[in-house]
C-alpha cells in the first residue's frame, strides 16, 4: 500500500483488529478497532511513522496513556490497553465515543445557553480536579478536545481528550519534558505563562477554560489575529474584552468569573479546577435559574412569546384599529415585514446548512467500507497464498521406492516379458502414473499460486485507488466543512444585525407613540 495508515487496516494490535481510520494528528493516527475476544469497539491511537522526533513523540504517546490511566475519571476518556505494534510503534486503546466535539457545537450554535455552557464546564472541572490533584496540567484545553457523548436523554455528557502534551508539575517518574523555547498548545487558548513557556500550573488550565467559556457564551474568541505570534502576544499583554460588551444579556456574575479566569497573573485566577468549580456551584446555588441566551444561528424563528414579537403585534393592532395611526406606522411596519421575511429566510438557510454539517461526516462511509472490504480480501488472499506455498513445499516425491533404472536393468528386449520381468514392467507403469499425478498436482498448485498472486496485485492497485479517493474525499470534506462553517457564521452575523435593526425600528415606534 502506498500509505501506511490504510495499510494497517485489518492488522491486529494487541488484542484489537483495526477496522477503519477515524482520525489523525501531527503525532499519531486513530483507528476504530474491535477486541478479538469480546467484540467491544475501541479507538486505537498509534504513533505515526516517519516523524522527525520519533523517540520523543513515542515517549509522549506512552506518557499520555499513563497519564489518562492515572486520572481514571468518568469525564476523562478511559484507557483499555497499551503496548507496541509489530513494527515497534507505541499504541494505546481507549473507549470509542459516539457524539461530537464541543468545537462543532460552537460552530453550529454560535452561542450556548448559560445553564448548558456551565453544565459542560462543571463536568470538565470534575475531570480536571482529579488531574490537578495528581499534579497533571492538561495544557491544551480547547473545544475540539472536549467531546459531548450522545445519550438517549439528549443531555450532554463530557469526555475530555488528548493529554498528549500534559505537563506533570510534581515529581513524576519517566516524565517527558518540553523542549526549551518550544510552545505547546493551541494559540487561541494559550495562557500567558504557557505562551512564554514559564511556570505552568493548574491555573494555566483555568485560563484556557476562561477562553472556552468566553467563546461559548458570546460566540466569539477574546483574542484573534493574523498569526499565532500575534494571538500569543495579545494573551500576554492585552486586556480581554468584557463578555457583556458582546453579549449584554449575560449575567454579571458569570462575566466576573470569566474575567477572573482570564487574569494575566496566575495568582489572580482560581488556583485550580476545584476552586473554579466551587465558585460556579455557589453561583448556581445563590441565584435564580440563569437565563438562556440566543442560540442563533441554530434556534427556531422567534415564537409568539419573544419580546420583539409582542411589541410588533401591539403596533399592528393599533394600525388596524386606528387608520390615522396606521398611515404613520405603514412604512415602519412594511420594513418590519421585509426584515421578518429575511430573518425567516436566514433561519431556513441556517437549518439547511446545519443539516449539511451533520451529514458531511457520513458521506464517505461507502468509500471507507469498500476500502475495509478490499483490505480484508487482501488479508484473505495473503493467507491463501501462504497455505498454497506451504502445501507446495510439503509436496514430497511420489509414493513408492521403486527405482526406474533398477526395474529396467536386466530385461531382455529380445524375449517377451514374463514372470518377474512382467511384474517389473507393471511396477514401472505404476511409478510413471504416480509421477504424472504428482507433477499434475504440483503444476496445479503453481498455477493457483500465480493466479492468487495476480489477484493480490490487482487488489493492491484497487486499494491504492480507493485510498486515493478516500484521501481526496477527506480533503474535500474538510474544505466543505470550512465553507459551511463560514456560511453559518455569516448567517449568524446577518441575523444578529437584522434583529438589532428590527429592535431599533420598534424603539422608534415606541417613542413616536409616547409623544
Amino acid at each position: 500500500m502506498s500509505a501506511p495508515h490504510a495499510g494497517r487496516i485489518g492488522q491486529r494490535v494487541g488484542a484489537y483488529v483495526l477496522e477503519r481510520l477515524i482520525g489523525r494528528g501531527g503525532m499519531s493516527v486513530v483507528f476504530f478497532a474491535r477486541h478479538e475476544g469480546t467484540g467491544r469497539g475501541a479507538a486505537v491511537k498509534i504513533l505515526q511513522t516517519g516523524l522527525p522526533e520519533n523517540i520523543v513523540a513515542g515517549h509522549r504517546l506512552e506518557q499520555e496513556a499513563r497519564t489518562i490511566a492515572r486520572i481514571d475519571h468518568p469525564h476523562v476518556v478511559r484507557i483499555y490497553d497499551a503496548g507496541r505494534t509489530g513494527d515497534g510503534l507505541p499504541w494505546f486503546a481507549m473507549e470509542y465515543l459516539e457524539g461530537e466535539p464541543l468545537g462543532r457545537v460552537f460552530t453550529r450554535h454560535g452561542r450556548l445557553p448559560v445553564p448548558r455552557m456551565l453544565d459542560i464546564v462543571r463536568q470538565m472541572l470534575a475531570g480536571l480536579a482529579k488531574a490537578h490533584a495528581l499534579d497533571i496540567v492538561h495544557r491544551d484545553l480547547k473545544p475540539d478536545n472536549v467531546f459531548l457523548v450522545r445519550r438517549e436523554d439528549g443531555a450532554d455528557f463530557v469526555k475530555m481528550l488528548d493529554f498528549g502534551i500534559a505537563k506533570l508539575v510534581g515529581p513524576q517518574p519517566n516524565a517527558v519534558e518540553s523542549v526549551a523555547g518550544v510552545v505547546l498548545g493551541t494559540p487561541e487558548y494559550l495562557s500567558p505563562e504557557v505562551a512564554m513557556d514559564v511556570d505552568v500550573s493548574p491555573a494555566s488550565d483555568i485560563y484556557a477554560l476562561g477562553v472556552l467559556m468566553f467563546e461559548g457564551l458570546t460566540g466569539r474568541l477574546p483574542f484573534t489575529g493574523r498569526s499565532p505570534t500575534v494571538i500569543a502576544e495579545q494573551h500576554c499583554f492585552d486586556p480581554p474584552p468584557r463578555p457583556r460588551s458582546i453579549a449584554d444579556d449575560l449575567p454579571v456574575a458569570v462575566e466576573e468569573i470569566i474575567l477572573r479566569c482570564l487574569a494575566k497573573d496566575p495568582g489572580e485566577r482560581f488556583r485550580d479546577a476545584a476552586a473554579l468549580d466551587g465558585a460556579l456551584r455557589r453561583l448556581q446555588a445563590s441565584t435564580s435559574p440563569l437565563p438562556s441566551v440566543d442560540r442563533a444561528p441554530s434556534d427556531s424563528p422567534p415564537e409568539a412569546g419573544d419580546p420583539l414579537d409582542e411589541v410588533e403585534s401591539r403596533f399592528r393592532r393599533v394600525a388596524d384599529k386606528r387608520p390615522t395611526a396606521g398611515r404613520v406606522l405603514e412604512a415602519p411596519l412594511t420594513e418590519l415585514d421585509r426584515l421578518r421575511q429575511r430573518i425567516e429566510a436566514l433561519d431556513a438557510e441556517r437549518e439547511d446548512v446545519g443539516r449539511q454539517l451533520e451529514a458531511v461526516d457520513g458521506e464517505l462511509a461507502v468509500h471507507e467500507r469498500k476500502l475495509v472490504e478490499a483490505l480484508a480480501e487482501c488479508a484473505s488472499l495473503d493467507d491463501e497464498i501462504r497455505r498454497l506455498r506451504e502445501t507446495l513445499r510439503g509436496l514430497g516425491p511420489p509414493d513408492g521406492e521403486d527405482d526406474a533404472v533398477q526395474l529396467v536393468s536386466g530385461l531382455d528386449a529380445r524375449r517377451p516379458p514374463e514372470g518377474e520381468a512382467l511384474a517389473r514392467l507393471r511396477r514401472l507403469d505404476e511409478r510413471a502414473a504416480r509421477i504424472e499425478q504428482h507433477e499434475e498436482r504440483r503444476s496445479a498448485l503453481i498455477d493457483r499460486i500465480e493466479d492468487v498472486v495476480g489477484r493480490r496485485a490487482r487488489l493492491d492497485a484497487r486499494c491504492a485507488r480507493l485510498e486515493a479517493d478516500l484521501l481526496q474525499g477527506r480533503a474535500a470534506e474538510t474544505g466543505r466543512l470550512s465553507r459551511l462553517g463560514s456560511r453559518l457564521e455569516a448567517v449568524r452575523v446577518e441575523r444578529e444585525i437584522l434583529t438589532q435593526r428590527r429592535a431599533r425600528i420598534l424603539g422608534r415606534l415606541l417613542r413616536l407613540t409616547a409623544r
